[in-house]
């Protein structure tokens, strides 16, 4: 990586960080009702962006925001309401990739291939929450 990518990619990086706590505070000061009826200690867990099995909807949604997708799933136990919250990453193709060039600049045909090694992005799965009940059942997140 390149000193300018890694630049980049640490103030990206501080900026989210950053932008999170923000986040998480408007999205409080959005629901503040809801919010102040919670015990303490839950209060601190929110204001601090974590989330345990037990939480509410409402709970989640103060920390982590609204999901990139909604899917719900039935199975032996009933129904259970899944968010999917989703980053983007770098894709997992091998670099540098060899592509075909089919038409040169003056659009005549060519044969050959050049090397692309500039990275491509893609949507990944972050993480999943998972409710029964309207409480938080399972929580999966990808390393």
């Amino acid at each position: 990586m390149t000193p300018r990518r890694l630049l980049l990619a640490v103030l990206c990086a501080a900026t989210l960080v950053a932008g999170c706590a923000d986040s998480i505070a408007t999205r409080i000061a959005e629901r503040q009702e809801v919010y102040d009826a919670y015990p303490e200690e839950v209060r601190m867990r929110i204001a601090r962006g974590q989330i345990r099995l037990g939480d509410d909807r409402d709970a989640v949604w103060m920390v982590y925001g609204t999901p990139s997708e909604r899917v719900s799933r039935t199975d032996a136990n009933g129904i259970s309401e899944i968010w999917i919250y989703k980053i983007l990453g770098y894709s997992d193709r091998l670099y540098p990739a060899v592509r075909p060039v089919y038409r040169d600049v003056g659009g005549h045909l060519r044969g050959s291939y050049y090397i692309d090694d500039a990275p491509e992005y893609e949507w990944k799965e972050a993480l999943r929450v998972e409710f029964k009940q309207g409480r938080v059942s399972s929580i999966q997140m990808r390393e």
